[in-house]
């Protein structure tokens, strides 16, 4: 009996410890490993900077609808309210044969005051203006244009900085493991000449203990180095991405492979003239700036236009005059209704401001033609560069690679040799040396070349067709998971299907 509770006892702790360990894995879940891809969607999703190209985006598109808005007419309207003398009605008096108009209340006196409000209107529609609205409406179009290529622009600025701390990241991991292995090697070193200094072998010295010491030091710097470099990569990456900073996220382990670039010198230089940001924006400013000094030439010329004048006032306390008193020649100020349709023209006339508004505008667009003509030879040189950078580190990447390896099997092959006694402890020093130098070359080729690349997609503008590619399978993985979503909401639950088939 006592027996059967023990047992009982063990598998109730058994389970205890169990659901222990499945609570812990929950408060525990394992942290996502987030590609570069995922990490620069993330950063153009969350991006404040981009977001405030995408401002100003919006802010050149209200600028076209205000230059639009000079097509269609315009109501311009003038209201007063006052108070004003009291006035009533002339009449005719005859005396003696003779008449003549008798005013009650003549102006010169005021006999009580009542309010008075009186509204002018005049609703103007542009004819002709020989393009001073058109030419500036077309200019602002092209306008909206080169601020959406100045988002492209940000876009790029954004996916370098991200691959910067994520090429960074993995190369400070990759160090941190570097030091691990060369520090296994020293610790193998420091064992054997513990072991062979204990019995007295001529084949170690004293002074090996000390070089191992001066190693490890050396490793030290290199490990905080590592770590450091490691934290500011992190938090640069949860910056650039708006991760939450309550959650952690990992990257893969190791460097892309090194691989030739997709085309040659002459593919990407093409590719820059026509991706380019810069380029977009220069062909739409010139367009632009061109449309301006249209523009301006036209203030030479008149303007034409049809418009409707209205009025309407009136005071209470003032008569209106009325049968054979009412002369048309007359006006009422305060009392007062009509309208008055009409066609008229507009011309200003200037000493030297239209003129010199006209060689402005043409100054601008000089300017503009002399970037062109700066952008035209510059950026093959930028693409030049990129792309030679690119097959530098690749073939550095390459060889450090052989290097790497090598000194690795040197190292294993000189602990043999000391072993059997066929070499020295300076060799195993030299190979040990020679194997965290060529490993460290090599990880920082990888890290060069990765950058180079992106640093080429950027200036080519051949990143554009990638962040397109991106976000369209985001999209699409995200329409994916709604319509998943939208199916597992109308599938009845299996708890419901039991209890329907009980009550069956």
């Amino acid at each position: 009996m006592v027996r059967g509770k023990s047992i009982f006892g063990t598998v109730l702790a058994l389970l205890f410890l169990m659901a222990a360990g499945a609570v812990s894995a929950q408060e525990k879940p394992k942290k996502p490993t987030l590609t570069l891809d995922e990490l620069i969607v993330m950063a153009l999703k969350f991006s404040p900077e981009i977001k405030a190209s995408q401002d100003e985006v919006e802010l050149a598109k209200q600028q076209r609808a205000e230059a639009r808005g000079y097509f269609y007419p315009r109501i311009e309207t003038t209201s007063i309210f006052s108070v004003v003398p009291n006035a009533r009605e002339p009449y005719v008096i005859r005396e003696g044969g003779a008449s003549h108009i008798f005013f009650p209340d003549p102006k010169n006196r005021i006999h009580g005051v009542n309010v008075f409000g009186r509204l002018d209107a005049i609703i103007t529609q542009p004819i002709y203006t020989f393009g001073k609205i058109a030419y500036r409406e077309r200019a602002a179009k092209h306008y909206v244009n080169v601020k959406r290529e100045g988002v492209e622009a940000e876009r790029g600025e954004v996916m370098m900085k991200v691959a910067e701390a994520y090429y960074g990241n993995i190369l400070a991991d990759q160090g941190k493991d570097a030091v691990k292995d060369a520090r296994t090697y020293l610790d193998d070193a420091r064992h054997r000449i513990d072991r062979l200094l204990q019995i007295d072998s001529p084949n170690v010295k004293e002074s090996d203990r000390y070089r191992v010491a001066v190693y490890e030091g050396s490793l030290e710097g290199f490990a905080a180095q590592a770590e450091q470099g490691a934290k500011v990569s992190y938090l640069a990456l949860k910056n650039l991405t708006g991760y939450p900073p309550d959650q952690d996220f990992q990257l893969p382990p190791e460097l892309p492979a090194p691989e030739p670039p997709k085309g040659d010198l002459q593919y990407y230089i093409q590719k820059a003239f026509e991706l380019r940001p810069e380029m977009k924006q220069l062909e739409e400013g010139l367009v632009a700036r061109q449309l301006l000094v249209d523009a301006a030439k036209a203030e030479r010329y008149p303007s034409f236009f049809f418009a409707v004048y209205g009025v309407l006032a009136g005071a209470p306390g003032r008569a209106t005059v009325k049968g054979p008193l009412r002369d048309p020649a007359l006006s009422d100020f305060y009392n007062e209704r009509g309208a008055l349709p009409l066609l008229g023209m507009k011309w200003n006339w200037d000493f030297g401001i239209t003129t010199a508004k006209i060689k402005q505008a043409q100054a601008e667009l000089s300017q503009l033609k002399h970037k062109e003509k700066t952008a035209l030879m510059g950026i093959p040189i930028q693409v030049a560069e990129a792309y030679g950078k690119v097959v530098e580190h690749y073939e550095a990447a390459k060889g450090n690679e052989k290097a790497y390896i090598n000194a690795r099997r040197w190292v294993v092959t000189s602990f043999s040799n000391f072993d059997m006694g066929l070499g020295t402890m300076d060799e195993v020093f030299r190979s040990i040396r020679e194997y965290g130098e060529t490993r460290g070359n090599y990880l920082a080729s990888l890290y060069n070349y990765n950058l180079a690349v992106v640093k080429l997609d950027k200036v080519s503008g051949a990143y554009r067709t990638k962040l397109a590619s991106l976000e369209e399978q985001k999209d699409k993985a995200q329409k994916e998971k709604e319509k998943q979503e939208i199916k597992e909401k109308a599938k009845p639950s299996d708890r419901n299907e039991g209890k329907a088939q009980e009550k069956k």
